[in-house]
């Protein structure tokens, strides 16, 4: 019933974290007008903005940065007040002290510019009705309400978003071995298949950071093993596609070679399909971890492991010896290819 509005209101910019935030910010209001009374109660909804992240572990971290730097920074600009008037000169050397504890101290940047901010308001309005003491705990009632709101509202889960990225790493490294065999009819140069290879590299950026994304949304996430097992499941494959790229630039280099030496043709269609055919099974083993498909994978790998000794024999047949480097080269790649997805198998059926 709902799903209609929530699509009209993702349309307009409105998610959920916008409304955690409102959310946090109305409970660390109240809570400091309840228990701070007589005090500064927007500094608590100021900290539940700047602490409430998309995942717990980043709120988490972003309330103890506040909290730091405003300790810090009540420090810092109570000693100067205790010795100096509040003028401009005074102000600089405030910020300068504080930004200068941080550096030294080798603290978050964030932390610092808190420290910084925390010296500055300090020292304009005094220790006046206990603000000092308030400002902490105004911070520290913002930063609770902000993670107890991002705890209380499901945090964003990103697994399905990793587990799709390392899947469609998979699927374009199957696609860049296929083209390998247009540059082997002569229609595309090895130099662009190469670019090709080498591209996959930005992929594989993309799926590692929506993997550690995925890790940290289930930092402090009670009842999250399911969710657990998959971030792990999808971890395993980005490090084995990464090798299996690695594999892929080799057989690239390889292709290029065997260009420049103007050798006999090769016939290495069958094998370069039947290994793409093996990661696109994997790919979709990353997703969908059943039965069914790790047996689509071990069939496809049985029946590359034939091809690729078939096709090696028939390659090795009347090459020169400088052909003949290039080709065990080649093969040696398509081997650890399979090698990597083969011992896919059984981990990966576990952690599903």
């Amino acid at each position: 019933m709902l799903s209609g509005p929530w699509r009209f209101l993702r349309r307009l910019g409105i998610d959920l974290q916008t409304f955690k935030t409102a959310l946090a910010c109305g409970l660390s209001w109240l809570l400091a007008q309840s228990l701070t009374p007589h005090s500064y109660p927007y500094f608590a909804p100021i900290a539940a903005i700047l602490t409430l992240q998309v995942t717990v572990a980043d709120s988490i971290q972003k309330g103890i940065y506040r909290i730091v730097g405003i300790v810090v920074g009540i420090g810092i600009s109570m000693i100067a007040g205790q010795w100096f008037s509040v003028n401009a000169a005074t102000v600089a050397v405030v910020v300068f002290a504080g930004l200068a504890v941080s550096g030294a101290l080798k603290l978050n940047s964030q932390i610092g510019s808190q420290i910084g901010v925390t010296a500055l308001l300090v020292l304009a309005f005094g220790n006046a009705h206990g603000y000092a003491a308030y400002r902490i705990l105004e911070t520290m009632i913002g930063s609770v309400a902000a993670i107890a709101v991002n705890l209380a509202l499901v945090p964003r889960d990103t697994t399905r978003e990793a587990l799709n990225a390392a899947s469609g790493l998979g699927k374009r490294i199957a696609a860049v071995l296929r083209d390998f065999d247009e540059a082997l009819m002569g229609k595309r140069q090895p130099a662009h298949v190469l670019g090709e290879a080498r591209g996959l590299l930005q992929l594989i950026k993309r799926g590692n950071e929506a993997t550690e994304l995925a890790r940290q949304s289930l930092k402090f996430v009670p009842l999250g093993r399911r969710r657990r097992e998959r971030v792990e499941r999808v971890s395993q494959a980005m490090e084995r596609l990464e090798h299996i790229s690695v594999q892929v630039r080799g057989i690239a280099r390889s292709l290029l070679e065997l260009e420049a030496a103007k050798g006999q043709p090769l016939e290495l269609t069958e094998p370069l399909a039947a290994a793409a055919e093996c990661v696109d099974r994997y790919a979709d083993t990353v997703t969908d971890p059943s039965e069914a498909a790790f047996e689509r994978l071990r069939a496809a790998v049985e029946r590359a492991r034939l091809v690729q000794l078939e096709c090696f024999r028939r390659s090795i047949a009347g090459a020169d010896p400088e052909q003949l480097k290039q080709i065990g080269s080649l093969f040696a790649d398509l081997g650890r290819m399979l090698t990597e997805v083969g011992r896919a198998d059984e981990p990966a059926r576990d952690a599903g």
